[in-house]
C-alpha cells in the first residue's frame, strides 16, 4: 500500500471518487429554489426582434446609433420635426444634428432647442420607427457658469431601449416541440383548426382568446392535483388526459398546454412561473402562467390561462408583462389598467352583462385576485427556456422516462438555468459557479487518470 500511494493513477482515481461524490451530494441535496439565474428587466423584455440601441457614436454635430435588430434595413428615412430630411445607409445611419444650440440666452428655454428625429426603416413596413427627441446644449453655456465640458452636450429622450445588455430573439423562447413527433403535432393542429376554431385571419389576441375558451370548454371538472407523470408527459397527452377525465391539473398544466397550442398557431409564447420556497418544504407562493409576444406592439403580455386573464394593458392599450403586473400589484396601482377575460368560469360576479362565450375587456382590478396573491415581496418570476418540460424534484426515477426530459434537466442543472426577475437578491449565480467548479474538477481528474494510466 505504501508503494501504491506514490502512483499518480492512485491519486487521480481517488480525486475522481471524491469529486464524483461531491457532485452527487450537491445534486441530491440542492434546493430547487436555487436553480435559476437572476437577470435584468431588459434581457427578459427587450428582444432583438425590436430595434434597440447598444451605444451612441458621437462626432461633432452628428450622432450615430449602433442599432441591434434581427432585421437588416436597406436604409433609413430620417425625418426632422416631421419633415423628410435624408435617406441614410442601413448599417450606419449618421444623424446630422441641427446647428442651433442652447446657450442660455435671455428669453430662451432649453425646450426651444428640442428637435424630433425619426428613423424609419426601409423598405416601408419593415418594422417600427425609432423616435428621438434631442436637445443640444453648447459647452459655452457651462463655461459661463464655471463648469467645464470638452464638447457640446446632447440630451436624448426616447422610448427605444438603449444600453449594453444581452438580447434574445423571440424565437429563443419558443419550443418547436419536435420531440413530440409529427403525428402528435398534426393532431394538435387538427384540434386547433376544427375544434378551437382558429382561422388564418385571426389576430394574435383572438387566437389566444380562442385557445383559452377551448381549454375551458374541454376541461370540465378537470381541476385538481396532477399526477407525477405530468412532469414529463408532453402537453398534448396532458390535454387529452384532462379532456377524457383521466387526470386532474392545476396552473402548471394550464400554462404548459396553453404555451403548446399558442406556439402551434403562431403566437410566440413562453412558460413563466413563480415559486418561492425554503428548503424545498416551506412554500411562500407558487403559480404558473404565460407570456405571449404581440408582434404588432413588439411587447410581451401577461397571460394567466387558469385565472382567465388573457392579456393586461395600460391606459394607452400597451401590453404589460409579468414584471409590470408585479409592480402594479406591489403598489396597488391599477388605475385604468384593463384585462381581457370571459365572464363565466373564474369570474362569475363581474358587474356587467356579457355572453360567457364572448371575450370582454374589464378593469384589471376586477380579475386580479390571483396576481395579487402571487406577486408579493418574496416573488421570484422565472422563465423556462425550451424545451418546455418540467424539472425533476425528488422523483429521480422520472429521468428514465424519456431522453428529452433527462437531457433537458441536466442542461438546466449545469448550463441553462431558468432566468429570473426579482426585487430580492438571489444566490443562483453562486450555485452555478459551484456546480461548474465541481464538474470541471471531475473532468480534470478523469483526464489526469487517463494520462496516468498510459
Amino acid at each position: 500500500m505504501s508503494e501504491l500511494i506514490h502512483y499518480p493513477a492512485f491519486w487521480s482515481g481517488l480525486f475522481i471518487l471524491l469529486l464524483l461524490a461531491a457532485n452527487l451530494y450537491v445534486f441530491f441535496t440542492r434546493e430547487w429554489e436555487a436553480s435559476h439565474r437572476a437577470v435584468d428587466y431588459a434581457r427578459l423584455f427587450f428582444p432583438s426582434d425590436r430595434p434597440t440601441i447598444r451605444k451612441w457614436h458621437i462626432e461633432p454635430g452628428a450622432l450615430t446609433p449602433e442599432i441591434v435588430w434581427t432585421k437588416q434595413p436597406a436604409g433609413w428615412e430620417l425625418h426632422i420635426d416631421g419633415q423628410l430630411a435624408a435617406t441614410l445607409p442601413g448599417d450606419k445611419p449618421v444623424i446630422k444634428l441641427t446647428t442651433d444650440k442652447f446657450r442660455g440666452d435671455q428669453d430662451t428655454t432649453l425646450a426651444d432647442f428640442e428637435h424630433t428625429y425619426l428613423l424609419r426603416p426601409l423598405p416601408a413596413g419593415l418594422g417600427p420607427d425609432i423616435t428621438l427627441n434631442i436637445k443640444t446644449i453648447a459647452r459655452e453655456f457651462y463655461s459661463k457658469h464655471s463648469m467645464r465640458f470638452p464638447n457640446d452636450i446632447q440630451l436624448i429622450d426616447t422610448e427605444t431601449p438603449v444600453g449594453k445588455f444581452i438580447r434574445y430573439p423571440v424565437a429563443y423562447w419558443v419550443d418547436d416541440y419536435a420531440y413530440m413527433g409529427s403525428a402528435a403535432l398534426a393532431e394538435a393542429d387538427r384540434l386547433l383548426t376544427n375544434e378551437a376554431g382558429i382561422q388564418p385571419g385571426d389576430s394574435e389576441l383572438e387566437r389566444m382568446e380562442k385557445i383559452v375558451h377551448f381549454l375551458r370548454t374541454s376541461w370540465s371538472n378537470a381541476g385538481g392535483v396532477p399526477k407525477d407523470d405530468y412532469r414529463w408527459l408532453d402537453p398534448l397527452r396532458i390535454f387529452q388526459d384532462l379532456r377524457d377525465g383521466k387526470g386532474k391539473g392545476w396552473c402548471t398544466q394550464n400554462a404548459q398546454v396553453f404555451a403548446f397550442f399558442a406556439n402551434r398557431v403562431g403566437v410566440p409564447t413562453r412558460f413563466v412561473y413563480g415559486a418561492t420556497v425554503q428548503g424545498n418544504i416551506l412554500v411562500y407562493n407558487g403559480h404558473s402562467w404565460n407570456e405571449c409576444y404581440l408582434q404588432d406592439q413588439n411587447r410581451w403580455v401577461y397571460v394567466d390561462p387558469q385565472a382567465i386573464v388573457i392579456g393586461v394593458f395600460d391606459p394607452q392599450g400597451r401590453a404589460l408583462n409579468s414584471a409590470d403586473v408585479f409592480h402594479l400589484c406591489r403598489h396597488n396601482a391599477f388605475g385604468d389598467i384593463t384585462a381581457r377575460t370571459y365572464k363565466n368560469w373564474s369570474w362569475h360576479d363581474l358587474p356587467l352583462e356579457a355572453n360567457p362565450d364572448t371575450p370582454i375587456t374589464v378593469p384589471f382590478a376586477l380579475v386580479n385576485d390571483t396576481a395579487k396573491k402571487q406577486f408579493t415581496e418574496q416573488s421570484i418570476i422565472k422563465y423556462r427556456r425550451p424545451p418546455n418540460v418540467e424539472d425533476i424534484r425528488s422523483q429521480y426515477g422520472m429521468l428514465l422516462k424519456t431522453a428529452t426530459f433527462t437531457v433537458t434537466n441536466f442542461k438546466r442543472y449545469f448550463f441553462k438555468p431558468d432566468l429570473a426577475y426579482s426585487i430580492l437578491p438571489t444566490h443562483g449565480s453562486q450555485v452555478y459557479r459551484l456546480r461548474h467548479g465541481l464538474l470541471a474538477g471531475l473532468a480534470a481528474s478523469v483526464v489526469w487518470f487517463v494520462i496516468s494510466c498510459t
